[in-house]
């Protein structure tokens, strides 16, 4: 298998076969956690962590999907370090919403103050089509507390919003209480509701592990999340919801009496949505629904935070970290899929930061960039 490497001050590429091109990028300023969506106008919309890892900012910048150069990063947040990067699955979640709308959640920093976890924020902040600045950051927790693990939001062209976390209901605690939660707005983001439990008749998740979620174009609310139903059971389940109806699936098992600190992705396909997730120290994948491919591990071993790509051929990549811990930095791999869910190539890149893991985007000519 030939491989290409050229490169080119902080931009390299790496050619694994004749037909998969993967270009990997740093980020336009020393940062961390980055995330990253592309409107259907072809702009790319980056986000990622800047500053002290236990209570740093979010910059946002953008550039097209064909274009070099970015726009000057802005910051997101509107209290000076109220971001966390430490844990790795605590930053900031992008989507966008009616008109171009930016939507941005995180988990707010306490400090490095432990007896202030259990009521650390989970804030939102939007930025209006065509202006400059993202409104004053809100803290959407509601009476819900100990939030841990990473929050997720989902949008769609319609002006609806979803933002789902895992925490404890008042006056409650343990992994074994812990529910996964949404609030959701149907004017973009101006107003949400009250947040209402998606999994009230199986609680217990997995404390320190991020989840996923999706919101499809006909109000479809799909979420990824590690359940923690025993002290030992780590395996994923995944919520489908609509109209306040939700039906959880159990998508494989895994016993390990610890936690993993994991995240997971969801990626859009002609049809369903794709899933990547870490079990035992792999990056499992398949298609979610009905008739869906069967799931399938891929890449080496002790990798974590798999993020997702796919081109106009229907091609995945889903690039990961190897190695990585807490406050231990891992290095950069990922694998390309045909669109079957066959691997096809495979590359290793640089050791990331500390705390940190890539993100990726395809490109117009069907290859993929991954920043870092």
């Amino acid at each position: 298998m030939k491989r290409l490497l050229l490169f080119l001050s902080s931009l390299w590429f790496i050619t694994v076969s004749s037909d998969a091109q993967v270009r990997v990028e740093s980020l336009p300023e020393p940062g961390l956690q980055p995330q990253v969506v592309v409107s259907a106008d072809g702009i790319v919309h980056l986000v990622y962590l800047k500053g002290d890892p236990k209570s740093c900012d979010i910059r946002y910048t953008t550039r097209r999907v064909d274009g070099v150069d970015w726009s000057v990063p802005v910051t997101v947040n509107s209290e000076a370090g109220s971001a966390i990067a430490s844990g790795t699955i605590r930053g900031a979640q992008i989507a966008l919403g009616k008109d171009g709308s930016v939507h941005v959640i995180w988990n707010g920093s306490t400090g490095g103050k432990k007896e202030m976890m259990k009521r650390a924020p989970m804030l939102h902040a939007r930025l209006q089509p065509g202006a400059e600045a993202f409104s004053p950051q809100q803290n959407l927790m509601g009476d819900t507390t100990s939030l841990d693990g990473g929050a997720s939001i989902a949008a769609n062209e319609k002006g609806n919003v979803a933002v789902v976390w895992h925490a404890a209901p008042a006056d409650e605690e343990g992994e074994s209480a812990r529910l996964v939660w949404a609030r959701y707005s149907a004017d973009d983001g101006r107003t949400f509701s009250e947040p209402t439990p998606l999994n009230a008749g199986q609680p217990g998740v997995c404390a320190c592990c991020s989840l996923r979620a999706h919101l499809a174009a006909d109000d479809t609310l799909t979420v990824l999340y590690r359940a923690a139903t025993a002290p030992d059971e780590r395996g994923m389940t995944v919520i489908t919801t609509k109209a306040g109806k939700s039906n959880l699936e159990e998508l494989d098992d895994w016993r390990v009496a610890r936690c993993p600190m994991s995240s997971a992705s969801l990626s859009p396909t002609a049809s369903s949505l794709r899933a990547a997730w870490e079990n035992d120290g792999q990056i499992v994948t398949g298609i979610l629904g009905d008739g869906g491919e069967s799931t399938r591990k891929i890449g080496p071993p002790d990798a974590k935070h798999p993020v997702m790509a796919r081109n106009a051929r229907g091609e995945t990549l889903i690039a990961s970290v190897i190695g990585s811990g807490w406050s231990k930095a891992g290095t950069l791999h990922w694998d390309t899929l045909d669109p079957e869910g066959r691997v096809t190539t495979l590359g290793d890149g640089e050791t990331l930061p500390v705390w940190s893991y890539p993100a990726a985007y395809a490109d117009p000519n069907g290859g993929f960039v991954i920043l870092k």
